[in-house]
Protein backbone atom coordinates (compact mmCIF):
# COMPACT_ATOMS: atom_id res chain seq x y z
CA UNK A 1 0.00 0.00 0.00
CA UNK A 2 2.92 2.61 0.84
CA UNK A 3 4.06 1.27 -2.66
CA UNK A 4 0.99 2.33 -4.02
CA UNK A 5 1.12 5.83 -2.37
CA UNK A 6 4.41 6.50 -3.27
CA UNK A 7 3.65 6.36 -7.13
CA UNK A 8 0.35 8.47 -6.87
CA UNK A 9 2.41 11.15 -5.13
CA UNK A 10 5.39 11.20 -7.64
CA UNK A 11 2.66 11.21 -10.20
CA UNK A 12 1.25 14.02 -8.97
CA UNK A 13 4.60 15.62 -8.50
CA UNK A 14 5.88 14.84 -12.25
CA UNK A 15 2.05 16.30 -13.27
CA UNK A 16 2.84 19.76 -11.62
CA UNK A 17 6.10 20.04 -12.98
CA UNK A 18 5.39 19.18 -16.56
CA UNK A 19 2.59 20.96 -16.54
CA UNK A 20 4.42 23.64 -18.75
CA UNK A 21 5.81 21.77 -21.21
CA UNK A 22 4.65 20.04 -24.60
CA UNK A 23 4.41 16.54 -23.59
CA UNK A 24 2.52 13.79 -24.98
CA UNK A 25 0.90 11.27 -22.41
CA UNK A 26 2.63 8.91 -23.63
CA UNK A 27 5.92 10.29 -23.31
CA UNK A 28 4.48 11.16 -19.62
CA UNK A 29 4.11 7.88 -19.11
CA UNK A 30 7.61 7.15 -19.69
CA UNK A 31 9.14 9.28 -17.36
CA UNK A 32 6.84 8.44 -14.55
CA UNK A 33 7.67 4.88 -15.48
CA UNK A 34 11.96 6.03 -15.07
CA UNK A 35 11.26 8.08 -12.11
CA UNK A 36 9.46 4.65 -10.48
CA UNK A 37 11.42 2.33 -11.97
CA UNK A 38 7.82 0.95 -13.75
CA UNK A 39 7.51 -3.21 -12.94
CA UNK A 40 11.38 -3.64 -12.83
CA UNK A 41 11.98 -1.48 -9.66
CA UNK A 42 13.15 -3.07 -7.09
CA UNK A 43 14.03 -1.11 -4.71
CA UNK A 44 12.08 1.73 -2.72
CA UNK A 45 13.00 5.25 -3.93
CA UNK A 46 12.08 8.59 -1.97
CA UNK A 47 9.63 11.03 -3.79
CA UNK A 48 12.40 13.65 -2.82
CA UNK A 49 15.20 11.85 -4.92
CA UNK A 50 13.16 10.75 -8.07
CA UNK A 51 12.34 14.43 -8.13
CA UNK A 52 15.87 16.13 -7.56
CA UNK A 53 16.51 13.96 -10.14
CA UNK A 54 13.59 15.05 -13.13
CA UNK A 55 14.29 18.63 -11.86
CA UNK A 56 17.84 18.73 -12.58
CA UNK A 57 16.79 16.89 -16.22
CA UNK A 58 14.51 19.76 -16.93
CA UNK A 59 16.08 22.29 -15.88
CA UNK A 60 19.36 21.01 -17.87
CA UNK A 61 17.21 20.97 -21.03
CA UNK A 62 18.44 17.25 -20.89
CA UNK A 63 14.92 15.96 -22.16
CA UNK A 64 14.36 18.08 -24.54
CA UNK A 65 17.91 17.55 -26.01
CA UNK A 66 17.33 13.84 -26.27
CA UNK A 67 14.38 13.88 -28.50
CA UNK A 68 15.18 13.59 -31.96
CA UNK A 69 13.63 14.86 -35.06
CA UNK A 70 11.68 12.63 -37.74
CA UNK A 71 14.80 12.62 -39.80
CA UNK A 72 17.17 11.62 -37.25
CA UNK A 73 15.10 8.72 -35.87
CA UNK A 74 14.91 7.30 -40.09
CA UNK A 75 18.53 7.80 -40.02
CA UNK A 76 19.70 6.49 -37.01
CA UNK A 77 16.75 3.53 -36.69
CA UNK A 78 15.27 2.99 -39.48
CA UNK A 79 17.97 2.73 -41.83
CA UNK A 80 20.42 0.53 -39.64
CA UNK A 81 17.16 -2.01 -39.42
CA UNK A 82 17.01 -1.85 -43.15
CA UNK A 83 20.72 -2.25 -43.79
CA UNK A 84 20.97 -5.19 -41.26
CA UNK A 85 18.04 -7.24 -42.80
CA UNK A 86 19.62 -7.65 -45.65
CA UNK A 87 21.08 -10.50 -47.10
CA UNK A 88 24.71 -10.18 -49.36
CA UNK A 89 22.83 -10.85 -52.65
CA UNK A 90 19.27 -9.29 -52.14
CA UNK A 91 17.61 -6.18 -50.61
CA UNK A 92 15.10 -7.06 -48.13
CA UNK A 93 12.17 -4.98 -48.53
CA UNK A 94 10.53 -5.81 -45.20
CA UNK A 95 10.61 -4.94 -41.55
CA UNK A 96 10.06 -7.89 -39.55
CA UNK A 97 7.47 -7.67 -36.46
CA UNK A 98 9.93 -7.09 -34.10
CA UNK A 99 11.82 -4.39 -36.38
CA UNK A 100 9.07 -2.49 -37.28
CA UNK A 101 8.03 -2.73 -33.55
CA UNK A 102 11.38 -1.42 -32.59
CA UNK A 103 11.46 1.27 -34.94
CA UNK A 104 7.66 2.51 -34.10
CA UNK A 105 9.11 2.50 -30.18
CA UNK A 106 11.98 4.67 -31.27
CA UNK A 107 9.00 6.88 -33.42
CA UNK A 108 7.27 7.02 -29.92
CA UNK A 109 10.13 7.53 -27.44
CA UNK A 110 10.63 10.51 -29.54
CA UNK A 111 7.28 12.06 -29.56
CA UNK A 112 6.48 11.09 -33.00
CA UNK A 113 3.09 9.31 -32.46
CA UNK A 114 1.02 8.14 -35.64
CA UNK A 115 -2.17 7.42 -36.19
CA UNK A 116 -3.87 4.38 -34.32
CA UNK A 117 -5.84 3.67 -37.68
CA UNK A 118 -2.50 4.26 -39.89
CA UNK A 119 -1.86 1.04 -41.73
CA UNK A 120 1.29 0.89 -39.91
CA UNK A 121 -0.43 1.38 -36.90
CA UNK A 122 -2.60 -1.88 -37.92
CA UNK A 123 0.16 -4.08 -38.67
CA UNK A 124 2.18 -3.81 -35.86
CA UNK A 125 -0.93 -4.45 -33.62
CA UNK A 126 -1.61 -7.67 -35.51
CA UNK A 127 2.16 -9.04 -34.89
CA UNK A 128 2.86 -8.23 -38.84
CA UNK A 129 5.76 -7.08 -40.66
CA UNK A 130 5.82 -3.84 -42.98
CA UNK A 131 6.98 -2.71 -46.03
CA UNK A 132 10.07 -0.65 -45.12
CA UNK A 133 9.39 2.23 -47.32
CA UNK A 134 6.24 2.88 -46.32
CA UNK A 135 6.88 2.75 -43.01
CA UNK A 136 9.66 5.15 -43.64
CA UNK A 137 7.14 7.37 -45.62
CA UNK A 138 4.52 7.01 -43.20
CA UNK A 139 7.02 8.59 -39.98
CA UNK A 140 7.86 10.90 -43.04
CA UNK A 141 4.28 12.22 -43.79
CA UNK A 142 3.87 12.89 -39.70
CA UNK A 143 6.54 14.86 -39.55
CA UNK A 144 6.52 17.03 -43.01
CA UNK A 145 2.73 17.20 -43.64
CA UNK A 146 0.89 16.62 -47.17
CA UNK A 147 1.80 14.11 -49.45
CA UNK A 148 5.11 13.46 -51.22
CA UNK A 149 5.09 15.85 -53.87
CA UNK A 150 4.23 18.69 -50.95
CA UNK A 151 7.60 18.24 -49.09
CA UNK A 152 10.04 20.69 -50.00
CA UNK A 153 12.83 19.63 -52.64
CA UNK A 154 15.05 19.36 -49.91
CA UNK A 155 13.15 16.48 -47.73
CA UNK A 156 12.34 14.95 -51.21
CA UNK A 157 16.38 15.09 -51.87
CA UNK A 158 17.16 13.42 -48.48
CA UNK A 159 14.31 11.00 -48.53
CA UNK A 160 15.42 9.62 -52.25
CA UNK A 161 19.18 9.41 -50.19
CA UNK A 162 17.56 7.32 -47.94
CA UNK A 163 16.09 5.14 -50.08
CA UNK A 164 19.37 4.85 -51.94
CA UNK A 165 21.37 3.79 -48.58
CA UNK A 166 18.45 0.87 -47.95
CA UNK A 167 18.93 0.01 -51.07
CA UNK A 168 15.39 0.69 -52.85
CA UNK A 169 16.80 3.05 -55.46
CA UNK A 170 19.95 3.28 -57.34
CA UNK A 171 20.54 7.18 -57.27
CA UNK A 172 18.74 10.19 -56.21
CA UNK A 173 17.05 12.52 -58.75
CA UNK A 174 15.35 15.47 -56.67
CA UNK A 175 18.18 18.44 -57.77
CA UNK A 176 19.10 20.70 -55.22
CA UNK A 177 19.19 24.54 -55.96
CA UNK A 178 22.86 25.79 -55.47
CA UNK A 179 23.92 28.57 -54.05
CA UNK A 180 23.83 31.14 -57.13
CA UNK A 181 19.90 30.43 -57.63
CA UNK A 182 16.80 31.37 -55.81
CA UNK A 183 15.57 29.73 -52.68
CA UNK A 184 12.95 27.36 -52.92
CA UNK A 185 10.95 29.94 -51.16
CA UNK A 186 11.64 32.87 -53.74
CA UNK A 187 11.09 30.88 -56.57
CA UNK A 188 7.91 29.68 -55.48
CA UNK A 189 6.90 32.72 -54.16
CA UNK A 190 7.69 34.11 -57.85
CA UNK A 191 6.01 31.62 -59.29
CA UNK A 192 2.34 31.91 -57.10
CA UNK A 193 2.73 35.52 -57.65
CA UNK A 194 2.61 34.77 -61.21
CA UNK A 195 -0.30 33.20 -61.09
CA UNK A 196 -2.53 34.93 -58.84
CA UNK A 197 -1.28 38.21 -61.00
CA UNK A 198 -2.66 36.05 -63.87
CA UNK A 199 -5.63 34.26 -62.51
CA UNK A 200 -7.08 36.22 -59.08
CA UNK A 201 -5.20 36.95 -56.14
CA UNK A 202 -7.71 35.21 -54.32
CA UNK A 203 -6.67 32.36 -55.26
CA UNK A 204 -5.46 30.24 -52.26
CA UNK A 205 -2.56 28.42 -53.45
CA UNK A 206 -0.85 28.67 -49.53
CA UNK A 207 -3.02 26.89 -48.21
CA UNK A 208 -2.04 23.35 -47.96
CA UNK A 209 -5.95 22.00 -47.12
CA UNK A 210 -7.04 23.72 -50.31
CA UNK A 211 -4.47 23.82 -52.93
CA UNK A 212 -1.53 20.56 -53.67
CA UNK A 213 1.64 22.93 -54.82
CA UNK A 214 4.84 20.85 -56.32
CA UNK A 215 7.75 22.16 -56.91
CA UNK A 216 10.77 20.79 -58.54
CA UNK A 217 14.43 22.32 -59.68
CA UNK A 218 16.39 21.38 -62.86
CA UNK A 219 19.76 22.41 -63.31
CA UNK A 220 19.91 21.50 -66.80
CA UNK A 221 16.54 21.48 -68.04
CA UNK A 222 16.68 21.59 -71.75
CA UNK A 223 13.83 24.41 -72.31
CA UNK A 224 15.82 26.50 -69.93
CA UNK A 225 13.00 26.21 -66.83
CA UNK A 226 15.08 25.64 -63.64
CA UNK A 227 12.13 25.72 -61.79
CA UNK A 228 8.71 24.40 -62.21
CA UNK A 229 5.49 24.32 -60.25
CA UNK A 230 2.03 22.63 -60.59
CA UNK A 231 -0.82 23.42 -58.32
CA UNK A 232 -3.96 21.16 -57.54
CA UNK A 233 -7.00 22.30 -55.75
CA UNK A 234 -8.03 19.75 -53.53
CA UNK A 235 -11.71 18.71 -52.33
CA UNK A 236 -13.78 19.58 -55.48
CA UNK A 237 -15.90 18.39 -58.01
CA UNK A 238 -13.50 19.96 -60.89
CA UNK A 239 -9.85 19.91 -59.86
CA UNK A 240 -8.42 23.27 -61.02
CA UNK A 241 -4.59 23.45 -61.94
CA UNK A 242 -1.99 25.87 -62.61
CA UNK A 243 1.63 25.96 -63.57
CA UNK A 244 4.54 28.05 -64.17
CA UNK A 245 7.85 28.21 -64.75
CA UNK A 246 11.23 30.25 -63.84
CA UNK A 247 14.56 30.51 -65.49
CA UNK A 248 17.67 29.70 -62.84
CA UNK A 249 17.50 33.68 -63.04
CA UNK A 250 14.14 34.34 -61.64
CA UNK A 251 12.49 35.37 -65.41
CA UNK A 252 8.82 34.07 -65.56
CA UNK A 253 8.94 31.39 -68.44
CA UNK A 254 5.29 30.26 -68.51
CA UNK A 255 2.41 30.85 -66.46
CA UNK A 256 -0.75 28.41 -67.44
CA UNK A 257 -4.41 27.72 -66.24
CA UNK A 258 -4.61 23.66 -66.78
CA UNK A 259 -8.23 23.08 -65.50
CA UNK A 260 -9.86 20.41 -67.50
CA UNK A 261 -12.69 21.87 -69.36
CA UNK A 262 -15.38 19.50 -68.85
CA UNK A 263 -18.41 19.92 -71.53
CA UNK A 264 -21.74 19.87 -69.90
CA UNK A 265 -24.26 17.62 -70.49
CA UNK A 266 -27.07 18.95 -73.05
CA UNK A 267 -29.21 16.95 -71.21
CA UNK A 268 -30.17 14.21 -67.99
CA UNK A 269 -27.99 10.84 -68.29
CA UNK A 270 -30.46 8.29 -68.20
CA UNK A 271 -30.96 6.32 -65.13
CA UNK A 272 -30.31 2.25 -64.98
CA UNK A 273 -33.41 0.60 -64.99
CA UNK A 274 -32.27 -3.11 -63.80
CA UNK A 275 -31.31 -3.37 -60.46
CA UNK A 276 -27.74 -5.39 -59.94
CA UNK A 277 -29.56 -8.18 -58.65
CA UNK A 278 -31.14 -8.43 -61.51
CA UNK A 279 -28.51 -7.60 -63.70
CA UNK A 280 -26.54 -10.86 -62.42
CA UNK A 281 -29.81 -13.00 -62.81
CA UNK A 282 -29.94 -12.20 -66.57
CA UNK A 283 -26.33 -12.59 -67.14
CA UNK A 284 -26.34 -16.14 -65.23
CA UNK A 285 -29.73 -17.19 -67.48
CA UNK A 286 -27.59 -16.09 -70.68
CA UNK A 287 -24.68 -18.05 -69.72
CA UNK A 288 -26.56 -21.10 -69.31
CA UNK A 289 -28.80 -20.34 -72.26
CA UNK A 290 -25.97 -20.05 -73.91
CA UNK A 291 -23.28 -23.15 -72.67
CA UNK A 292 -26.32 -25.52 -71.91
CA UNK A 293 -24.23 -26.01 -68.62
CA UNK A 294 -26.35 -25.77 -65.10
CA UNK A 295 -23.47 -23.87 -63.44
CA UNK A 296 -24.47 -22.70 -59.93
CA UNK A 297 -23.31 -19.00 -61.05
CA UNK A 298 -26.09 -17.14 -58.59
CA UNK A 299 -24.70 -19.26 -55.47
CA UNK A 300 -22.09 -17.05 -52.96
CA UNK A 301 -20.51 -20.30 -51.64
CA UNK A 302 -19.63 -21.13 -55.07
CA UNK A 303 -19.10 -17.96 -57.22
CA UNK A 304 -17.87 -14.44 -56.48
CA UNK A 305 -20.14 -11.80 -58.78
CA UNK A 306 -17.89 -8.44 -59.84
CA UNK A 307 -20.86 -5.36 -61.29
CA UNK A 308 -20.17 -2.41 -63.20
CA UNK A 309 -22.23 -0.04 -64.35
CA UNK A 310 -21.21 1.47 -67.80
CA UNK A 311 -22.63 4.73 -69.95
CA UNK A 312 -24.02 5.93 -66.29
CA UNK A 313 -21.66 10.07 -66.82
CA UNK A 314 -22.87 10.23 -70.62
CA UNK A 315 -26.70 11.28 -71.41
CA UNK A 316 -25.87 9.83 -74.78
CA UNK A 317 -24.46 7.09 -74.24
CA UNK A 318 -25.74 2.81 -74.11
CA UNK A 319 -26.34 1.85 -70.36
CA UNK A 320 -24.78 -1.64 -69.60
CA UNK A 321 -23.72 -3.93 -66.97
CA UNK A 322 -20.37 -5.49 -66.71
CA UNK A 323 -21.06 -8.36 -64.75
CA UNK A 324 -18.37 -11.16 -64.13
CA UNK A 325 -18.52 -14.85 -62.45
CA UNK A 326 -15.31 -15.75 -60.67
CA UNK A 327 -15.50 -19.57 -59.06
CA UNK A 328 -14.35 -20.24 -55.82
CA UNK A 329 -13.59 -23.67 -56.73
CA UNK A 330 -11.98 -25.51 -59.94
CA UNK A 331 -15.19 -27.34 -60.81
CA UNK A 332 -15.87 -24.08 -62.84
CA UNK A 333 -14.28 -21.10 -64.24
CA UNK A 334 -14.31 -17.78 -65.15
CA UNK A 335 -17.30 -16.28 -66.76
CA UNK A 336 -17.89 -12.58 -68.50
CA UNK A 337 -21.27 -11.03 -69.59
CA UNK A 338 -22.60 -7.52 -70.78
CA UNK A 339 -26.30 -7.13 -70.04
CA UNK A 340 -28.05 -3.96 -72.00
CA UNK A 341 -29.95 -1.99 -69.35
CA UNK A 342 -32.80 -1.07 -72.01
CA UNK A 343 -32.92 -4.27 -74.27
CA UNK A 344 -31.58 -7.09 -71.46
CA UNK A 345 -29.68 -8.93 -74.06
CA UNK A 346 -26.85 -10.99 -72.98
CA UNK A 347 -23.66 -10.94 -74.57
CA UNK A 348 -21.30 -13.46 -73.37
CA UNK A 349 -17.34 -12.70 -73.66
CA UNK A 350 -16.12 -15.80 -71.47
CA UNK A 351 -17.85 -18.84 -70.40
CA UNK A 352 -15.89 -21.40 -69.09
CA UNK A 353 -18.59 -23.37 -67.06
CA UNK A 354 -17.89 -26.92 -69.08
CA UNK A 355 -15.54 -29.84 -67.83
CA UNK A 356 -11.92 -29.01 -66.55
CA UNK A 357 -9.31 -29.40 -69.64
CA UNK A 358 -5.65 -29.34 -69.54
CA UNK A 359 -6.33 -25.96 -71.68
CA UNK A 360 -8.63 -24.61 -68.25
CA UNK A 361 -6.74 -25.80 -65.46
CA UNK A 362 -4.13 -23.55 -64.51
CA UNK A 363 -6.99 -20.68 -64.34
CA UNK A 364 -9.25 -23.31 -62.39
CA UNK A 365 -6.77 -23.70 -60.08
CA UNK A 366 -6.04 -19.98 -59.68
CA UNK A 367 -9.49 -19.38 -58.64
CA UNK A 368 -9.52 -22.04 -56.06
CA UNK A 369 -5.75 -21.17 -55.06
CA UNK A 370 -5.01 -17.76 -55.50
CA UNK A 371 -2.45 -16.47 -57.95
CA UNK A 372 0.06 -19.00 -59.19
CA UNK A 373 3.07 -17.08 -57.90
CA UNK A 374 2.37 -17.88 -54.47
CA UNK A 375 1.65 -21.59 -55.34
CA UNK A 376 3.81 -24.38 -53.01
CA UNK A 377 5.78 -26.72 -55.13
CA UNK A 378 3.29 -29.45 -54.04
CA UNK A 379 0.79 -27.57 -55.96
CA UNK A 380 2.27 -27.61 -59.16
CA UNK A 381 3.03 -31.46 -58.83
CA UNK A 382 -0.48 -31.74 -58.23
CA UNK A 383 -1.90 -29.99 -61.40
CA UNK A 384 0.91 -31.39 -63.08
CA UNK A 385 -0.43 -34.68 -62.84
CA UNK A 386 -4.47 -33.81 -63.26
CA UNK A 387 -3.67 -32.16 -66.35
CA UNK A 388 -1.85 -34.89 -68.19
CA UNK A 389 -5.14 -36.85 -67.43
CA UNK A 390 -7.09 -34.22 -69.08
CA UNK A 391 -8.10 -33.05 -73.23
CA UNK A 392 -5.71 -30.61 -74.53
CA UNK A 393 -6.65 -28.83 -77.59
CA UNK A 394 -4.60 -25.40 -77.40
CA UNK A 395 -0.74 -24.96 -77.06
CA UNK A 396 -1.38 -23.50 -73.64
CA UNK A 397 -2.92 -27.25 -72.47
CA UNK A 398 -0.17 -29.17 -74.97
CA UNK A 399 2.63 -27.47 -72.90
CA UNK A 400 1.16 -27.96 -69.54
CA UNK A 401 0.95 -31.60 -70.53
CA UNK A 402 4.20 -31.80 -71.72
CA UNK A 403 5.70 -29.99 -68.22
CA UNK A 404 7.21 -32.67 -65.54
CA UNK A 405 6.43 -30.89 -62.34
CA UNK A 406 8.69 -32.93 -59.64
CA UNK A 407 8.79 -32.78 -55.89
CA UNK A 408 11.97 -31.10 -53.94
CA UNK A 409 14.15 -33.61 -52.98
CA UNK A 410 17.88 -34.80 -51.59
CA UNK A 411 20.31 -34.18 -54.20
CA UNK A 412 18.42 -30.83 -55.28
CA UNK A 413 18.97 -27.30 -54.63
CA UNK A 414 16.27 -25.80 -52.67
CA UNK A 415 13.57 -22.90 -54.05
CA UNK A 416 15.90 -20.56 -51.44
CA UNK A 417 19.47 -22.06 -53.02
CA UNK A 418 17.74 -21.00 -56.57
CA UNK A 419 16.19 -17.72 -55.66
CA UNK A 420 19.74 -16.35 -54.37
CA UNK A 421 21.54 -17.76 -57.61
CA UNK A 422 19.31 -16.52 -59.71
CA UNK A 423 19.63 -12.67 -58.14
CA UNK A 424 23.21 -13.13 -58.16
CA UNK A 425 23.51 -14.69 -61.35
CA UNK A 426 21.76 -11.47 -63.35
CA UNK A 427 23.20 -9.21 -60.98
CA UNK A 428 19.94 -8.02 -59.09
CA UNK A 429 19.68 -7.32 -55.91
CA UNK A 430 16.19 -5.02 -55.53
CA UNK A 431 13.03 -6.92 -56.47
CA UNK A 432 10.75 -10.65 -55.80
CA UNK A 433 10.21 -14.02 -56.79
CA UNK A 434 7.02 -13.43 -58.86
CA UNK A 435 7.05 -16.99 -59.46
CA UNK A 436 9.10 -20.44 -59.39
CA UNK A 437 8.63 -23.86 -60.17
CA UNK A 438 10.69 -26.97 -59.95
CA UNK A 439 10.58 -29.00 -63.52
CA UNK A 440 11.62 -32.31 -64.48
CA UNK A 441 14.21 -32.29 -67.30
CA UNK A 442 17.62 -34.33 -68.85
CA UNK A 443 20.01 -34.23 -67.71
CA UNK A 444 18.96 -32.54 -64.47
CA UNK A 445 15.87 -31.35 -63.40
CA UNK A 446 15.61 -27.35 -63.60
CA UNK A 447 14.34 -24.47 -61.30
CA UNK A 448 12.57 -21.92 -63.28
CA UNK A 449 12.00 -18.66 -61.90
CA UNK A 450 9.95 -15.73 -62.56
CA UNK A 451 12.07 -12.58 -61.06
CA UNK A 452 10.32 -8.90 -60.79
CA UNK A 453 13.00 -6.17 -61.07
CA UNK A 454 12.76 -2.79 -59.10
CA UNK A 455 16.12 -1.82 -60.10
CA UNK A 456 16.18 0.93 -62.71
CA UNK A 457 19.03 -0.94 -64.58
CA UNK A 458 16.97 -4.07 -65.07
CA UNK A 459 13.96 -4.70 -67.47
CA UNK A 460 10.59 -5.41 -65.70
CA UNK A 461 11.05 -9.03 -65.39
CA UNK A 462 13.56 -11.76 -65.68
CA UNK A 463 12.87 -15.54 -66.91
CA UNK A 464 15.92 -17.97 -65.38
CA UNK A 465 16.34 -21.23 -65.59
CA UNK A 466 19.21 -22.87 -62.84
CA UNK A 467 20.22 -26.27 -63.35
CA UNK A 468 19.26 -28.24 -59.55
CA UNK A 469 21.81 -30.53 -59.79
CA UNK A 470 25.19 -28.22 -60.20
CA UNK A 471 23.55 -25.12 -59.21
CA UNK A 472 24.49 -23.32 -62.97
CA UNK A 473 22.76 -21.16 -64.24
CA UNK A 474 21.39 -22.12 -67.93
CA UNK A 475 19.24 -18.90 -69.38
CA UNK A 476 18.11 -15.52 -68.79
CA UNK A 477 15.56 -14.29 -70.62
CA UNK A 478 13.96 -10.83 -70.32
CA UNK A 479 10.27 -10.65 -69.95
CA UNK A 480 7.22 -8.74 -71.24
CA UNK A 481 5.13 -8.39 -67.73
CA UNK A 482 1.97 -9.50 -68.70
CA UNK A 483 1.77 -8.90 -72.12
CA UNK A 484 0.61 -12.17 -73.28
CA UNK A 485 0.15 -11.62 -76.53
CA UNK A 486 4.19 -11.56 -77.20
CA UNK A 487 4.68 -13.85 -74.16
CA UNK A 488 2.17 -15.87 -73.60
CA UNK A 489 1.59 -16.90 -69.24
CA UNK A 490 2.36 -20.42 -69.86
CA UNK A 491 6.03 -19.51 -70.96
CA UNK A 492 6.64 -18.26 -66.85
CA UNK A 493 6.18 -21.98 -65.96
CA UNK A 494 7.46 -24.38 -68.62
CA UNK A 495 10.67 -24.68 -69.58
CA UNK A 496 12.32 -22.67 -73.11
CA UNK A 497 12.72 -25.96 -74.81
CA UNK A 498 9.67 -27.37 -73.84
CA UNK A 499 7.53 -24.20 -74.96
CA UNK A 500 9.88 -23.09 -77.80
CA UNK A 501 9.65 -26.97 -79.49
CA UNK A 502 5.80 -27.15 -78.89
CA UNK A 503 5.53 -23.08 -80.49
CA UNK A 504 7.71 -24.68 -83.37
CA UNK A 505 5.22 -27.11 -84.68
CA UNK A 506 2.63 -24.94 -84.48
CA UNK A 507 3.67 -21.63 -85.20
CA UNK A 508 6.77 -22.18 -87.38
CA UNK A 509 10.17 -20.83 -87.28
CA UNK A 510 9.43 -16.96 -87.97
CA UNK A 511 6.85 -16.66 -84.90
CA UNK A 512 10.04 -17.96 -82.78
CA UNK A 513 12.58 -15.87 -84.59
CA UNK A 514 9.97 -12.51 -84.60
CA UNK A 515 10.02 -13.21 -80.56
CA UNK A 516 13.65 -13.34 -80.40
CA UNK A 517 14.28 -9.89 -81.99
CA UNK A 518 11.78 -8.13 -79.86
CA UNK A 519 13.41 -9.91 -76.80
CA UNK A 520 16.94 -8.54 -77.77
CA UNK A 521 16.40 -5.68 -79.42
CA UNK A 522 12.89 -4.13 -78.15
CA UNK A 523 11.92 -2.14 -74.71
CA UNK A 524 11.39 -4.69 -72.13
CA UNK A 525 10.53 -2.37 -69.06
CA UNK A 526 7.10 -1.72 -69.52
CA UNK A 527 4.17 -4.10 -69.92
CA UNK A 528 3.58 -3.41 -73.34
CA UNK A 529 6.81 -3.50 -75.54
CA UNK A 530 8.13 -0.70 -77.37
CA UNK A 531 8.23 -1.47 -81.05
CA UNK A 532 11.71 -0.29 -81.79
CA UNK A 533 11.90 -3.49 -83.84
CA UNK A 534 8.91 -4.06 -85.60
CA UNK A 535 9.67 -7.08 -87.82
CA UNK A 536 6.89 -8.17 -88.03
CA UNK A 537 5.25 -4.89 -89.36
CA UNK A 538 4.65 -5.60 -93.72
CA UNK A 539 4.72 -1.77 -94.50
CA UNK A 540 8.29 -2.35 -93.05
CA UNK A 541 9.95 -5.19 -93.62
CA UNK A 542 9.71 -7.69 -96.37
CA UNK A 543 9.10 -11.13 -96.34
CA UNK A 544 11.19 -13.14 -93.72
CA UNK A 545 13.81 -15.13 -95.40
CA UNK A 546 14.01 -19.16 -93.85
CA UNK A 547 16.95 -21.03 -94.20
CA UNK A 548 16.95 -24.23 -92.62
CA UNK A 549 17.49 -22.96 -88.48
CA UNK A 550 17.63 -19.13 -89.33
CA UNK A 551 15.76 -16.45 -90.41
CA UNK A 552 16.65 -13.32 -91.73
CA UNK A 553 14.43 -9.75 -91.72
CA UNK A 554 14.75 -7.29 -94.27
CA UNK A 555 13.69 -3.25 -93.77
CA UNK A 556 12.25 -1.91 -97.15
CA UNK A 557 13.62 1.65 -95.97
CA UNK A 558 16.47 3.14 -95.08
CA UNK A 559 16.60 3.71 -91.44
CA UNK A 560 15.75 0.04 -90.55
CA UNK A 561 17.96 -2.51 -89.41
CA UNK A 562 18.14 -6.02 -90.56
CA UNK A 563 18.26 -8.88 -87.65
CA UNK A 564 19.30 -12.61 -88.54
CA UNK A 565 17.72 -15.12 -85.63
CA UNK A 566 19.11 -18.55 -85.36
CA UNK A 567 17.35 -21.21 -83.85
CA UNK A 568 18.14 -24.72 -82.95
CA UNK A 569 16.67 -28.03 -83.59
CA UNK A 570 13.98 -27.23 -80.61
CA UNK A 571 13.19 -23.68 -82.45
CA UNK A 572 15.38 -21.91 -79.28
CA UNK A 573 16.72 -18.86 -80.34
CA UNK A 574 20.86 -19.08 -79.93
CA UNK A 575 21.60 -16.10 -82.01
CA UNK A 576 20.21 -12.99 -82.99
CA UNK A 577 21.91 -10.21 -84.44
CA UNK A 578 21.07 -6.32 -85.70
CA UNK A 579 22.67 -5.61 -89.08
CA UNK A 580 22.73 -2.74 -91.26
CA UNK A 581 19.94 -2.32 -92.92
CA UNK A 582 18.96 -3.18 -96.15
CA UNK A 583 16.85 -0.41 -97.39
CA UNK A 584 18.10 2.85 -99.40
CA UNK A 585 14.90 4.82 -100.05
CA UNK A 586 13.56 6.93 -97.08
CA UNK A 587 10.09 5.79 -95.90
CA UNK A 588 7.31 7.43 -97.94
CA UNK A 589 4.86 9.51 -95.85
CA UNK A 590 1.80 7.96 -97.55
CA UNK A 591 2.37 4.90 -95.72
CA UNK A 592 0.33 5.83 -92.90
CA UNK A 593 3.52 4.52 -90.17
CA UNK A 594 5.71 6.57 -88.39
CA UNK A 595 9.82 6.65 -88.46
CA UNK A 596 11.26 3.46 -87.37
CA UNK A 597 7.50 1.65 -86.71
Amino acid sequence: MKQLHLGEDIRRALDAELSGLTVTPSRQQRIFEYATGGQKMKHKISVGLVLAVVLALLSLGALAAALLSAQQVVEEKAVPLAQGNDSDWRVNTKFSPEELAEFIRACSENGIDLDENDQIMQALREGEGYDEEEAIMAVCRQAFGGTYGQWTIAQRHWFQQVMVQIGFAQSVHEELPGPEDLTEEEARARMIAAIKERYGEDLPLDDREAYEVYVEYHADDPDGAAWYMHCSSKGREIARGYVAALTRAGELLTVADITPQIAQPQKNPAEFTLTEAEAIHLAAAGIRKQTGADAPLEDESKYRVFVHQRGANSPDAELNWTVNFISKTKDWGFCATTVNDATHEVQVQQADVGPITADTIVKRYTAAYGAYGEWTQDRWVELGREAKALEASTLEGKVLQATEYIPEGDGLITRADAEKIAFQGVGLRNGEVHCAVLIDAQPHPVWKLRLLCWDENFPSSLLTEIDAKTSEMLRVLQFASDNYDVDPSYRIYTLERTWSRLTLAEKGPVYLACNAVVHAFGDMTMDEPDSTAPVWDANLYEDPEVDGSTVRFRGKWSGLSDYLVTLDADGVCVDVQQLDGSGTEPLPVDTGVGENG
